[in-house]
């Protein structure tokens, strides 16, 4: 480390370094959590109370609001915004089916974060099963487990990988699936018949509330010739049908005295639906549902036609939806300008989501804290922090809630703590949370939720 050149040899078209020894003296420039687990328990006592003076049509109450680095965050500090959504987590108790969306890139992905969050909600203010499933997911997941026959295909609305439509009818889970291909109408052999299935099964590695459910509702449509389906609880036939053309949504939905161990649809028809998604449910209490977007930066939504979104929301209820993306975006961010632009672009990702779901709260979730390397140390992407703020100027000015996850974490630099932490909390790409991670992230958003519910509890609704 004294003789060689700070600069690095080249050999080839490869530079080979070597740490100095300065850099290895230097505590400081690049900033360790030497135990995350104490560094997270700070999180479980008040840091900070206010006192937030709130009017209504009757009176002014005080709010006394929990405050610290893992609480929401709400322009100038008025969580009012929330209130309609902590009345309806009341109301799950008599009865109410009260309805979250989690929409996130893969950091959500197989109801990573979103199945402790829903568990928590569900046990508090009751509720059962895992809410809406895909019928073609890109990964397996926790909260279902899932099979189909060969011949389906996936459609999104985002990503690279899998099919795209030629139409933007995508539905509330920006995706939806297909047992032949999209053709025009002429194309299509009528006396062709083929032939697919779906299975949905509770998952054994599901929170406990998601393994149960007494009720599934089919969303598709877009089909050009009728199809048959028929629908088998446990291997014995509960419905069977002809279901006619359709170019807008359609639902069905059947009930059952007890959760079947197994629910399959077997479809028959020279055209396939779009089979935008099942939701397994009860009609009463909480339900989470997890809608992972893999490789998406969160500037889809404007991209899909708004009426299925919206149709599903008017039919299912819409109470609080969450958007936790950005860190697909941060490794292409070239200067602060770029990270100031895509803030500007999600707000009017937000206030599209808003338009479909005008009742409901909102709240951003930015990205985790994400390494690359430089001169051999793992150090926090460039621009990741401005792109962090810009996301967070967005959610404000849309009368949103923001949880600022990379604070969380500790900031700057903190991915690699979670990482070497034992048990891991992060996995060895530094971008991603193990499962643990995943449930200690988790945890500490049940509990920013909470703490403001228990603030507005205390004011508007006392024990």
């Amino acid at each position: 480390m004294f003789v060689f050149p700070e600069s690095g040899i080249a050999i080839g078209s490869y530079k080979l370094k070597f740490k100095t020894w300065h850099k290895l003296a230097d505590t400081t420039s690049v900033r360790k959590i030497e135990d995350v687990e104490k560094y997270l328990s700070q999180f479980d006592s008040t840091s900070l109370a206010t006192d937030t003076a709130i009017t209504d049509t009757t009176t002014t109450l005080a709010v006394k609001r929990t405050i610290s680095i893992a609480s929401l965050q709400f322009y100038n500090n008025d969580a009012s915004a929330f209130y309609p959504f902590f009345a309806s987590l009341d109301s799950a108790k008599l009865g109410k089916l009260v309805q979250i969306y989690h929409y996130g890139d893969s950091q959500i992905e197989c109801d990573r974060m979103t199945g402790v969050l829903r568990e928590k909600l569900q046990e508090k203010f009751g509720g059962n099963g895992p809410g809406l499933i895909s019928p073609l997911p890109v990964a397996a997941t926790t909260h279902c487990s899932q099979s189909q026959s060969d011949s389906w295909q996936r459609y999104t609305a985002y990503g690279y990988h899998d099919a795209k439509a030629k139409h933007n009818k995508y539905g509330p889970m920006c995706s939806y699936a297909r047992f032949t291909p999209a053709l025009k109408k002429q194309a299509i052999d009528s006396t062709n018949t083929k032939e697919a299935w779906f299975e949905m099964r509770p998952s054994g590695m599901a929170q406990m509330h998601s393994k149960t459910f007494h009720s599934a509702t089919m969303y598709f449509g877009n089909n050009l010739f009728p199809f048959n389906l028929t629908v088998l609880a446990d291997d014995k036939p509960v419905w069977q049908n002809k279901i006619s053309v359709s170019a807008s949504m359609q639902k069905l939905n059947w009930t059952f005295a007890t959760t079947p161990k197994r629910i399959r649809f077997l479809f028959s028809g020279a055209d396939s639906p779009d089979v935008y998604a099942v939701a397994l449910r009860d009609t009463t209490g909480v339900l989470v549902n997890n809608i992972a977007m893999r490789g998406n930066d969160g500037n889809t939504f404007k991209k899909i036609n708004s009426s299925e979104i919206v149709e599903t929301y008017n039919d299912l209820g819409t109470d609080l939806i969450i958007l936790q993306f950005g860190g697909n975006a941060v490794p292409h961010l070239r200067n602060e300008a770029s990270a100031r632009a895509y803030g500007q672009a999600f707000q009017a990702q937000i206030r599209y989501v808003k338009q479909c779901a005008p009742n409901a709260a909102i709240m951003v979730i930015g990205p985790s804290d994400m390494s690359t390397t430089f001169n051999g140390e793992y150090i926090t992407w460039p621009h990741l922090e401005q792109l962090n703020e810009g996301m967070k100027e967005a959610a404000f000015a849309e009368g949103c809630a923001f949880w600022d996850m990379f604070a969380v974490m500790g900031g700057k630099n903190s991915m690699a703590s979670w990482v070497t932490n034992k048990p891991p909390y992060a996995g060895p790409d530094y971008t991603h949370f193990t499962k643990a991670g995943a449930n200690k992230m988790a945890e500490l958003l049940y509990k920013a939720i909470d703490d403001e519910y228990m603030a507005w509890k205390s004011a508007f609704a006392p024990l």
